[in-house]
């Protein structure tokens, strides 16, 4: 699947009372749910199976050809990880599932480089799947794909935020899942540990920097579609600086990442307060700077919705091939390569 591919986003407004997240009262046009869905016309013209664009709570999913097992099965060791549908995973005595999908020569090549997939919330890792999946043996940097699903987290028990990121540790759930998936990953096909990278899309967005707190050791470098970091204070405003407990950011790895935002457009009601992803990403490429990384921020100006127009599946494995672990002064200060839109500005890190 190349860069034609054109996911958007779906929006579903919640109908329950008002006062936490997915409960917003209807109507409110802030409150929405983040949905990455693939068109039929383009998933019929790219021979990828179609996603749903709003499935209803009580649809079946649909089988996979590649599924390992069933969700009540005995949880697999490395051994029994294969490419598809991995359920049943144990990270700490907790089940978790994700989807991995493998370059066509898996099993004589490698090490190769990873890239983890992180969801938006209220999507599926079904869905986000699709962001890179078709690309895996793209030529310039073939790789690993993983794209977890979430863990049906909350914030302080008051409303859904699909993933483990309102407090983080060193021992958070998405890092362990991560740490776990990594070896097994080592131990079967071997992992090119200079290229170790993450993409994540709105809540995914904050799961890729927690990983960029917590785990940003190894991280060759990032990409997030309106996300945010926990640990800049600058973004801990109003009712957030209650709810949200990061550590303060300590990685040594001057990582280079990605902020791609939607302009004043890109916002996401959390009923207890606005999120405004448009500050925040300036604010972290900014914070980030100030650690000494190099950044780019990206205004595609299309709202909250990912991929869009200039930066999709053939953009992000370029960035990620061309910043490998170590990169201390990004190739693009020099200039943008072609391919990367014009709406990308980058920001050298002091």
């Amino acid at each position: 699947m190349r860069s034609a591919l054109q996911l958007v986003l779906a929006t579903v407004l919640a109908t329950g009372p008002a006062g936490c997240g997915d409960d917003a009262a209807a109507g409110d046009a802030d409150s929405t749910v983040d949905v990455l869905a693939e068109t039929d016309a383009e998933a019929a013209a790219d021979g990828e199976p179609e996603a749903d664009v709003a499935p209803e709570a009580d649809a079946e999913p649909e089988a996979d050809a590649d599924a390992t097992t069933e969700a009540d099965a005995p949880a697999p060791g490395c051994d029994a990880v294969l490419e598809g549908e991995n359920t049943g995973f144990l990270v700490d005595g907790t089940a978790r599932t994700f989807f991995l999908d493998l370059p066509a020569d898996a099993e004589t090549g490698g090490p190769w480089p990873v890239v983890f997939n992180f969801h938006g919330l209220g999507d599926t890792a079904a869905n986000m799947r699709g962001l890179l999946r078709g690309d895996v043996d793209n030529a310039v940097m073939p790789f690993i794909l993983v794209t977890p699903e979430d863990n049906d987290a909350t914030i302080a028990g008051l409303m859904s935020i699909d993933w483990n990121v309102a407090t983080v540790a060193a021992d958070n759930v998405e890092a362990r899942m991560f740490d776990e998936i990594l070896a097994c990953l080592e131990s079967r096909w071997g992992v090119d540990e200079n290229h170790v990278h993450a993409v994540g899309f709105s809540m995914g967005g904050f799961v890729v920097d927690a990983l960029g707190t917590v785990r940003g050791e190894r991280l060759a470098s990032v990409l997030t579609y309106s996300g945010g970091y926990g640990s800049n204070p600058a973004n801990l405003t109003g009712m957030l600086a209650s709810l949200v407990r990061w550590p303060a950011y300590e990685t040594a790895n001057d990582y280079v990442q990605v902020f791609l935002h939607g302009g004043v457009e890109d916002s996401y009601n959390m009923a207890v307060q606005v999120l405004h992803f448009d500050q925040m990403a300036q604010s972290d490429a900014d914070w980030l700077n100030g650690f000494g990384h190099d950044v780019l921020v990206c205004d595609h100006g299309g709202g909250h919705a990912a991929p869009v127009a200039g930066f999709g599946a053939d953009q992000i494995v370029r960035f990620f091939a061309d910043h490998p672990l170590g990169t201390i002064d990004s190739p693009y200060a020099a200039g943008l390569p072609a391919g990367l839109p014009s709406y990308c500005v980058f920001q050298a890190g002091s």
